[in-house]
């Protein structure tokens, strides 16, 4: 029965990312501008319309569309993502070198995320009506609308121009060891804006959760036979993180589209300042390799979302696995 529910799950996440590889291939070919700028380099502007059409045959622009997605698709399966068309390197000893750093300020956001939403959650869910319940409503609707670039522009200002206690950009100072401590004193500010952006709404959705456990007969029985207020936080916290879990894995999407946005701002060299300068030199091989990279990784992170809820909820194991 395991083996039938990963084999489900293994077939819904290659539908999920050929869906969404063909949609990027075809709205980047569909944007304004040639495809084949970036193959031209800085000689775009004396090349003859002879050599223009000869660059273009020789990496298969003049093709279809169609053809060249399914060229790209039967490539990719067997792991060659071709050769970055400003670079000249393999697409994926780029995306390898970017990874590890968009997974560490990724992986590093989810965890901080997650145990102050949990705490803010579960003491705002736990005193309904109290400051802290009412001030997180207004906090997390105020962290939700504040644009991330906004924000990150003004704690560059404050810690990094007026009070000089993080740097600015980069990840690591050239005048350092390049160790551990360097990089997070550089993951600093970036941390603070992607956390800043998903805290509230993560703690809001689990201190409704809290609310409605904490309304439910069973607590209320419980409360009536003196059972210890830190046993009866216990069983509502079981309860509402199992749909709090579920929310995690559904958002871990924006996580990553959040660190476009911030690792272009603060210079950091993952996959979204790699997406972001693709874009700008139409390198449309890197683009891609990014985007089936970060579909791959998103999928690899629901599944283990799904195996997490599974193991922790027997009402699901029992109707999934059955």
């Amino acid at each position: 029965m395991i083996a039938k529910w990963i084999g489900k799950r293994v077939i819904m996440g290659t539908i999920v990312l050929i869906i969404v590889s063909f949609l990027s291939f075809f709205i980047m070919h569909a944007a304004p501008g040639n495809p084949a700028a970036a193959y031209y380099g800085g000689n775009a502007q004396t090349l003859t319309v002879a050599e223009q059409q000869r660059i273009e045959k020789a990496f298969g622009l003049d093709r279809p569309v169609l053809l060249q997605y399914g060229t790209w698709l039967g490539e990719a399966v067997k792991g060659n993502l071709g050769y970055s068309a400003k670079e000249g390197r393999p697409v994926i000893a780029i995306l390898l070198e970017r990874l590890p750093n968009t997974l560490q300020l990724v992986a590093l956001t989810l965890f901080v995320v997650t145990i102050v939403s949990t705490w803010l959650g579960l003491r705002a869910g736990m005193k309904e009506g109290s400051l802290l319940d009412r001030g997180l409503s207004i906090f997390s609707i105020a962290s939700s609308a504040i644009p991330p670039f906004w924000l990150g522009i003004v704690c560059i200002i404050i810690f990094s121009v007026q009070l000089g206690w993080f740097p600015s950009s980069g990840m690591n100072d050239v005048r350092g060891n390049g160790g551990w401590l360097d990089r997070l004193n550089h993951m600093v500010l970036p941390l603070i804006v992607l956390v800043f952006s998903h805290v509230g709404i993560f703690a809001r959705f689990l201190q409704d959760s809290v609310k409605a456990e904490n309304r439910s007969y069973y607590v209320q029985v419980a409360r009536a036979n003196g059972v210890p207020d830190r046993q009866i936080r216990k069983l509502i916290l079981r309860n509402s993180v199992i749909p709090y879990i579920n929310y995690i894995g559904v958002t871990i999407p924006s996580f990553f589209g959040g660190s476009i946005v911030v690792e272009t701002l603060f210079g950091w060299s993952g996959l979204g300042s790699l997406l972001v300068k693709s874009v700008m030199v139409k390198d449309f091989p890197v683009l891609m390799g990014a985007i089936l990279i970060i579909g791959v990784v998103v999928v690899i992170c629901l599944f283990v979302i799904d195996v997490l809820m599974i193991c922790i909820n027997p009402r699901l194991r029992r109707g999934k696995l059955v």
